[in-house]
């Protein structure tokens, strides 16, 4: 994922996997579940289905404390394109997953490790700046948290698609034995559909080959411990920490910003009165056709119409990034709110905000009324407005 974060670049790899079709069975590399308003952590992998061949041995089948390292191959050209995996799950709701792109073969360019204890997510990158990061509630941020449950959800259920058809044949593979699947996409165009087998272990139910994906070591019941799926940094490391969204009624947390003109600002400041903090990111000032973010730059120029220039209530716009230079200041063109700055978004991410724009609406007793991490439309704002009297 070639993700914009207010203010800084991150170079997370999920995007491009997230491209990747593995076979012709409709399971995708990078494809997991949404948002969820059930707030149970945990995330179950769907059963296997009743066609596959029968367990053999000990061994169990489904859900189980294991290791598996794929390698994925996007482009026909061997030279480019290689991402490597390194999945470990306790086979209930915990999972490290290690994710490597290859600038050419045995060159690692570019490394992530996504963590999740079952409640909180660390992902760690030396693209990141600063390279950690804490997501206090991963389940809002289905773009990052697929790079657990996309895995989850594929790992035991690759044959499980619609389309997908047991061949009643096995092969050895990494010393076990691999039951074959030929899988059919479903398509539009009745000359399109192309078939592509898979191939799972027998025993288990996991994922062992697929045209582009191929699993070169399976270790069942990993040797793991506390640090395995720990999602505490390393003490002293640099830290970006995405908090959980402040459900209604929260209690702004507190925050401290410096304003554009000199001086500072914080929630000291404003309480007593309602008011709105508008968080945008300076890539705006270069998205004149709102392709990057569209609506952004029209949803703070409706906002500071509705607010009579920011005045009724108080607006407060949080420039996100670079500041720009003097007299070229990286700002949107009519935006005349009074701004403040910051170069990581701290303060936006302590109200678990982390998109090009968000918008937070405070009443004055210093209660969330309504967040926003998208482009609100018109008549959201004009409620939020209203909801602070």
């Amino acid at each position: 994922m070639a993700n914009l974060r207010t203010g800084l670049r991150w170079t997370v790899l999920t995007a491009a996997t997230s491209l990747l079709a593995v076979g012709g069975c409709g399971m995708t590399v990078g494809e997991g579940i949404g948002p969820t308003d059930d707030p149970s952590p945990s995330v179950v992998a769907p059963a296997l289905p009743s066609t596959m061949p029968p367990s053999t041995g000990t061994t169990r089948r489904g859900p189980q404390p294991v290791e598996v390292t794929y390698l994925v191959q996007i482009n026909e050209d061997q030279s480019t394109g290689q991402f490597r995996y390194n999945v470990v799950t306790d086979g209930a709701t915990k999972m490290r997953v290690k994710e490597s792109l290859y600038a050419e073969p045995g060159v690692v360019g570019e490394e992530a490790v996504y963590t999740w204890d079952g409640t909180r997510m660390l992902v760690f990158s030396e693209q990141n700046a600063p390279p950690y990061t804490v997501y206090e509630a991963p389940r809002e941020h289905p773009n990052e948290f697929t790079a657990i449950t996309s895995w989850q959800t594929n790992l035991w259920s690759a044959a499980r698609a619609p389309g997908c058809t047991h061949l009643k044949t096995t092969q050895p593979m990494l010393g076990r034995l691999a039951a074959g699947y030929r899988c059919v996409t479903a398509s539009p165009d009745p000359a399109a559909p192309a078939p592509g087998d898979l191939w799972v272990d027998q025993a288990t139910g996991i994922l062992l080959k697929a045209p582009d994906l191929v699993a070169e070591k399976l270790v069942l019941n990993p040797k793991t411990d506390a640090k395995t799926f720990s999602t505490m940094p390393p003490a002293g490391a640099e830290v970006t920490v995405i908090a959980a969204k402040k459900a209604s009624p929260a209690q702004a947390p507190d925050f401290t910003l410096q304003l554009v003109k000199g001086s500072r600002i914080g929630l000291h400041d404003l309480a007593g009165k309602p008011f709105v903090l508008a968080f945008f990111s300076s890539d705006l000032a270069f998205d004149e056709k709102g392709e990057v973010c569209p609506g952004c730059r029209e949803a703070l120029l409706a906002l500071q119409t509705l607010t009579g220039n920011g005045t009724k209530p108080r607006v407060l716009g949080v420039q996100i990034g670079d500041l720009g230079k003097p007299g070229y200041p990286l700002v949107v063109p009519g935006v005349t709110l009074t701004l403040a700055h910051e170069e990581t978004p701290v303060v936006q991410n302590s109200f678990g905000l982390t998109e090009m724009v968000a918008f937070v609406f405070v009443r004055s007793d210093g209660k969330i009324a309504a967040a926003y991490d998208r482009v609100p439309t018109k008549q959201q704002m004009t409620q939020s407005l209203a909801a602070l009297n």
